[in-house]
């Protein structure tokens, strides 16, 4: 039986000082895991009307604490320090030499916490002739041959952008998978280390399946990647990966083919599966590869995915609570253990929500406090 209040990394403290989407999806992971993340915000306007979202992408955030704070002030960096000194983990994705800048790189931190870890997130990587560029996913797309990848695989005439920031996400779990072998490591050795996961270099191992083959060739000749044809059906679009001839007998049955054999040539097999499937509607080629074992996916919008019946039943989509205290839905953890829980562990917080609990709880007093938030050190804003 699942314990239904359990989860991994209970206990755990994660200092947030990320932004844009590798960072902050690193840190929502951990949340969902049961990390405590301490999220830092810049300073913000305490008389604002209407309540000031921590920064960044509202989903990327819940479940985190927020703590607003001037960092160029020397009272800022100090607070840091002291909560560092608490902290397992610190993850941030600012350019490289900006945290020595503030005093606050591995060096610095682990002499008072030989155990924090420090995941450190860039572009171009932390060392290196190129390190110090600066670099947003689109970047990676293009300089580690993304954007020619899709454009061979749809016989474009031109490169195209994706749909979303592949680099970014791929990062993102590159430095999840990195924190956790840290964290074991850490029980091994009794001390952290620094994690250095890049953009560019996810993106390129990513490719490594066709990127090893660029490497053993001496031409610059077209590349037409292993794919999957996307078939026009009747009133939609289908994708049907053969794989293998056992694979291919299940199609050829699904669609009253049985004794078809199999073509030497992908193209010929992939031209009969098209000329099968543009008889039948989407439903009724489901229908059918289901019957038969056979995989298959119809081609759905993205508002048709989000309310696909299994992502519910797999508890996928859930609610939390918005600033407003509204129900709203969002996406949950995929990930799925048989004793713990993983997925949304608190609501979307404000900017500066939880300053005066986290001061609290690193030993700062309340006079203390109130003389910072007049002094503008710190701000806060309270939920209504």
């Amino acid at each position: 039986m699942i314990d239904s209040t359990r989860r991994i990394l209970s206990g755990i403290q994660v200092l947030d000082f990320t932004h844009v989407v590798a960072g902050p999806y690193v840190t929502r992971v951990l949340a969902d895991l049961g990390a405590e993340i301490i999220k830092l915000d810049l300073p913000i306007d305490p008389d604002a009307i209407n309540p000031v979202l921590s920064s960044g992408r509202p989903g990327y955030n819940v479940g985190k604490q927020s703590i607003s704070l001037d960092l160029k002030t020397k009272e800022g960096k100090d607070i840091v320090h002291k909560i560092s000194q608490s902290s397992d983990i610190l993850i941030e994705n600012f350019s490289p030499g900006t945290m020595k800048k503030l005093g606050m790189d591995f060096n610095k931190l682990s002499e008072s916490n030989p155990r924090l870890i420090i995941a450190s997130i860039s572009g171009f990587g932390q060392s290196g002739k190129s390190s110090h560029r600066r670099a947003f996913g689109a970047t990676a797309h293009a300089e580690a041959g993304w954007l020619w990848t899709q454009q061979q695989a749809a016989s474009a005439t031109e490169p195209f952008a994706p749909g979303v920031t592949v680099a970014d996400i791929l990062t993102a779990e590159n430095c999840i998978s990195g924190i956790l072998a840290a964290l074991f490591d850490r029980e091994k050795t009794g001390k952290g280390q620094q994690i250095d996961v890049s953009l560019m270099d996810s993106q390129l191992a990513m490719l490594s399946e066709i990127a090893n083959r660029a490497l053993l060739e001496n031409s610059e000749a077209d590349h037409t990647p292993s794919r999957h044809p996307i078939h026009k059906t009747k009133d939609g679009y289908v994708n049907i990966n053969i794989g293998t001839e056992r694979n291919w007998k299940r199609i050829a049955t699904a669609f009253d083919n049985p004794s078809e054999q199999m073509p030497k040539i992908a193209d010929e097999s992939n031209g009969k599966i098209a000329n099968w499937v543009s008889k039948f509607t989407n439903e009724e080629i489901a229908e059918r590869m289901n019957k038969n074992g056979a995989p298959f996916g119809i081609v759905k919008t993205l508002h048709e995915a989000v309310k696909n019946p299994v992502f519910h039943e797999r508890g996928m989509i859930t609610q939390i609570t918005n600033e407003h205290s509204e129900k709203i839905p969002i996406i949950s953890s995929p990930m799925h253990f048989s004793n713990a829980i993983s997925g949304p562990a608190g609501v979307i917080p404000i900017a500066g929500e939880h300053t005066r609990n986290i001061l609290r709880a690193n030993g700062y007093d309340e006079d203390s406090i109130n003389s910072m938030i007049e002094s503008k050190i710190i701000f806060e804003q309270i939920r209504n």
